[in-house]
């Protein structure tokens, strides 16, 4: 258990989670790569000396396993139960750490590119890991009319408990609320999340003027036409610290942030 899992459980509540080892891959315009140990940037205003994998889309980078992503994604790892769908593979980060949690019963993972999801597999030894029979994967669009039921056939019929959307390769996207409200309806899960939601919550509270206290955040989830999971006084200190980072509140980005914060959620 690493010191930061530590403070992210005695601060919020919520911590780090396994990821699946990586090796070097490519696939036409993607590729996967392992990275040495540098100093990495996260989502809230720390930064940490880690090695990472990378996935990119010719020069793009498209997203990585460091501490940015590990750290927005701990709240959606934590909200997982039950049968899940994680829309959007990339390097199968959240599947994995979704589907090693005793109280999930499957993970269905739906991403649009097929090369995608070959990249992640041939990149993670997906086929022997310890997860593996609670993993179903499909190609097909979060968007698309036929979500419901390719996910209604892995699930055989049984509710979904959680979506989490992660489609976009910038956070916060300013379609992200209402694209994972669509999904939602499609799938009906009993609870709902997107990357990035911390930020997006923190610019609706600057635009509407309102208080970013606990009451703003239980009604922005419906009000975007989300179901939220039950918002713990934790995940509330997470949001705040997370703005502050951002420059939503009264605390300095950490200096390592520069180049993340001018991009601004780039990936």
């Amino acid at each position: 258990m690493s010191p930061h899992h530590s403070f992210l459980m005695s601060a919020y509540g919520f911590g780090l989670f396994p990821l699946p080892a990586y090796r070097s891959a490519s696939l036409g315009e993607w590729r996967i790569r392992t990275h040495m140990p540098s100093i990495a940037d996260g989502y809230l205003a720390t930064s940490a000396i880690e090695a990472r994998a990378v996935l990119t889309r010719g020069r793009e980078v498209w997203m990585s396993t460091g501490l940015l992503e590990q750290e927005s994604h701990a709240w959606h790892v934590h909200c997982a139960r039950g049968i899940v769908v994680a829309a959007g593979v990339g390097l199968g980060m959240y599947t994995y750490a979704a589907a090693m949690k005793p109280e999930v019963d499957l993970v269905i993972a739906a991403d649009i590119s097929s090369d995608i999801v070959a990249l992640m597999k041939e990149s993670t030894n997906f086929d022997n890991w310890p997860c593996r029979d609670k993993v179903r994967i499909v190609e097909a669009d979060a968007l698309g009319g036929d979500f419901a039921a390719r996910v209604a056939e892995c699930s055989g019929g049984r509710p979904v408990d959680y979506l989490y959307a992660d489609i976009w390769p910038n956070f916060p996207a300013t379609e992200a609320p209402g694209q994972t409200a669509a999904m939602a309806r499609a799938i009906r899960p009993a609870a709902a999340g997107w990357w990035g939601q911390e930020l997006s919550f923190a610019q609706h509270c600057r635009d509407s003027g309102c208080a970013a206290d606990a009451d703003s955040l239980s009604a922005y989830f419906p009000a975007a036409g989300v179901s939220a999971p039950t918002l713990t006084p934790g995940y509330l200190a997470f949001c705040l610290d997370v703005m502050k980072a951002y420059g939503f509140g009264e605390r300095a980005p950490s200096p390592f942030l520069g180049r993340l914060r001018s991009l601004f959620g780039k990936r």
